[in-house]
């Protein structure tokens, strides 16, 4: 994907002008609009048929950038969801409305989906609108097939099934069950077929997973030979509980083409998310960021405030903080270095590599809470007492912000997400092995933190004490690359953390740390594992209106809303 997309981004005005595929309202449905060129124009050669491909691939989540005019995200992350982070300004959706998550399926405006606050990737009649662009560019294709070549087809109609298998596995994490469908839809011609039901949470899934596993050989070089069908289709088998298809589809990629960034040494972890190091031997799929074409905004939203300049609207959680190991590599309430009254004393590299704290310094600029300067601004303050330092570009000016002079991409996954995917899968089978422990000890080595034999002098672990390390670790190597929530939706623990609220820490004149209250945070056990679908999204399709199974649909809506 990276080197096509550096590639086809550049057709991106060319195809504005030679396509109109955007429409609005309640045609997410429909076929193509009405002020579209003919396809057999656009499918007349491989040129312009690849400029229909990027309009596919151009609709991919931004998490860090603008986006578009169909996905626009903002400095609302989804990593605000978790509790990994909260948002800086508290008019935010994610500071506001998660104190009591009382949003129901009636509600737009304000809400959850009529803007691109917060940043959310899988808003339904958004993303539907990209399956059926991929949808129509796999019709046409085959419509027009004499004038391509086999391989042309065989690699571009796989990259279509992949794009359209990832829009769908967004949608099916946020909503469960969702129409499968494979054609444009066309109501003028097709009438009521056109309406489709919710498939099962399990059927959209199993269809997920059968469509990477039909297109991964077929998928060119620059897709990463495959891998990011595999990667993508072991995440789904791990959302499904699928332990033991997870581990098998872990073992295609490991030990291939992919390892572990290691190539500025003790800094690896963190240099890996900067610029010069886009598209590393770590990156399996990205979106591809150009800081003159197609910027992204990590440095400007994320970076620290004061005198950097950068927006601080993420802000890391005492719950965060907390989590990361001494260097010892033990959790701080188990390792003797552990000193309450020097809280930032003899952490693990990874934590230092990620969280700007009382003391630290960025950019040549110390983060002074008590004499209340450098990076500290009483007039654009914090609220957890931390920032982001994790892929901030310390070299970014104000002068660059004005222009969004970022290029450096965001990861969709890594290599390391493989290896710790592939533990989790064996773990949960309680199938522990030298292999699983060499997968964990491999990420922790990378960072510069003792395997785990060395640091609790063992070679032999239980399943429940190598699962909470393990999650551990998840939250710390992933932090502010929005994968905790979801953690916590498949892990089914949302209903225990993320009714937890939230803290920050504070100094004061005396040098003194005390906890601060952040903000209230609320999960309903019953039914906020899933979003809802606004209401009159479900009311335009009276195949789903029917559906009332008592277990995941009622009246086509997710339980509880």
């Amino acid at each position: 994907m990276d080197k096509y997309m550096k590639h086809v981004r550049y057709a991106g005005i060319l195809l504005m002008a030679f396509m109109g595929f955007s429409s609005c309202g309640d045609d997410f449905l429909e076929v193509i609009p009405k002020d579209q060129v003919a396809a057999s124009t656009i499918f007349s050669n491989e040129t312009s048929a690849d400029l229909a491909l990027y309009d596919v691939y151009k609709e991919l989540p931004d998490m860090e950038g603008w986006g578009n005019e169909e996905s626009y995200y903002s400095y609302d992350s989804f990593e605000h969801w978790s509790d990994n982070a909260v948002c800086k300004f508290d008019w935010a959706v994610t500071y506001r409305d998660l104190q009591t998550r009382s949003m129901t399926a009636d509600q737009y405006n304000p809400g959850w989906y009529n803007h691109g606050y917060p940043a959310l990737p899988f808003v339904y009649d958004k993303v539907f609108k990209f399956v059926r662009k991929a949808n129509f560019f796999i019709e046409n294709v085959a419509l027009y097939k004499s004038n391509f070549s086999e391989e042309w087809i065989k690699t571009r109609v796989a990259e279509a099934r992949f794009l359209r298998a990832f829009y769908y596995h967004e949608m099916w994490m946020a909503y469960g069950g969702l129409p499968i469908i494979t054609r444009t839809l066309n109501l003028s011609e097709q009438g009521d077929n056109i309406f489709y039901p919710r498939s099962t949470f399990e059927q959209t899934g199993k269809f997920i997973i059968q469509e990477l596993k039909e297109i991964a050989n077929d998928l060119p070089d620059e897709i990463s030979k495959g891998r990011a069908a595999l990667t993508l289709k072991a995440w789904c088998e791990l959302f499904m509980n699928n332990y033991s298809d997870a581990a098998a589809t872990c073992q295609q990629i490991i030990g291939g083409v992919h390892s572990l960034f290691t190539a500025t040494g003790a800094t690896s972890y963190n240099d890996q998310f900067m610029e010069e190091n886009n598209n590393n031997c770590e990156s399996i799929f990205a979106y591809q960021h150009d800081k003159k074409t197609k910027t992204g905004l990590r440095t400007k939203y994320f970076g620290p405030a004061g005198e950097f300049g950068a927006w601080g609207a993420m802000c890391p959680s005492q719950s965060l903080v907390d989590d990361y190991l001494m260097k010892d590599g033990l959790p701080k309430e188990d390792s003797p270095l552990w000193n309450p009254k020097k809280p930032y004393d003899n952490r693990e590299p990874r934590f230092y590599q990620s969280v700007i704290y009382n003391g630290a310094e960025f950019a040549g600029k110390v983060y002074d809470q008590v004499n209340q300067k450098d990076l500290y601004d009483p007039s654009r303050e914090y609220r957890s007492g931390y920032f982001r330092c994790k892929g901030i570009n310390p070299d970014l000016t104000t002068a660059d912000f004005e222009v969004n002079a970022d290029g450096a991409n965001f990861a969709y996954f890594r290599y390391a997400e493989v290896l710790l995917m592939y533990a989790e899968a064996k773990i949960e089978q309680n199938q522990i092995d030298d292999q699983v422990l060499k997968a964990i000890n491999d990420v922790r080595v990378r960072s510069g933190i003792p395997t785990l034999q060395d640091t609790y002098d063992k070679t032999s672990f239980e399943q429940n004490e190598l699962r909470d390390i393990l999650r551990r670790e998840r939250r710390i190597e992933f932090a502010f690359e929005c994968k905790r929530y979801w953690d916590l939706i498949r892990w089914r623990t949302a209903e225990i953390v993320l009714n937890e609220p939230y803290y920050g820490m504070t100094v004061n004149a005396a040098g003194e740390y005390e906890p601060v209250f952040l903000k209230a945070s609320a999960f309903h056990k019953d039914r906020s594992y899933l979003f809802p679908i606004y209401t009159p999204w479900i009311q335009i399709n009276h195949r789903m209106l029917e559906q009332n199974d008592g277990v995941e649909f009622f009246d086509g809506q997710n339980p509880g809303y």
